[in-house]
């Protein structure tokens, strides 16, 4: 099933509030100040998610020195997700979108699997989507983002 990005690079993020392991995270808050990658995943303790994560978490402050913010986001509960962060040591926020409303607003939501796809949005500080990467290889996930982060610089 190969359905439409409804976003396109230069596009404007829409914006969200939602609970996260790091509490409610409003991804306006972020304008003017952060990048922002915001990756979109199937499901908790999955093995590519559990590993595209650890990759996240393995190189957060090399995403934080390239002036951005990780950000997972799946249909799993807070509950969930608190336990994925805990056992994996996941040291940025993950969101939850149970009602699959922010990856509906993204147009990454699966229909038939009823959760969103492996998706990673890059938003510049003014946020703006600079990036969308619709093939995410789960091994050199972080790699492929601080490449891209490190272009925009």
């Amino acid at each position: 099933m190969s359905e439409k990005m409804s976003l396109s690079i230069g596009d404007a993020a829409p914006d969200f509030t939602a609970d996260s392991t790091l509490g409610r995270i409003t991804l306006s808050n972020y304008k003017g100040r952060k990048s922002v990658v915001l990756y979109f995943y199937v499901k908790d303790m999955t093995p590519g998610c559990t590993v595209q994560s650890i990759s996240i978490k393995d190189n957060i402050e090399r995403i934080k020195a390239l002036g951005a913010e990780a950000i997972g986001i799946s249909s799993d509960d807070i509950e969930s997700h608190k336990r994925f962060a805990s056992r994996y040591g996941l040291n940025f926020p993950l969101v939850s979108d149970v009602d699959n409303s922010i990856s509906k607003a993204y147009g990454v939501f699966n229909e038939e699997k009823r959760r969103a796809r492996r998706v990673t949005f890059i938003i510049d500080k003014d946020g703006i989507i600079r990036h969308i990467m619709n093939r995410v290889d789960v091994d050199n996930h972080a790699k492929d983002v601080i490449d891209i982060l490190g272009k925009m610089q």
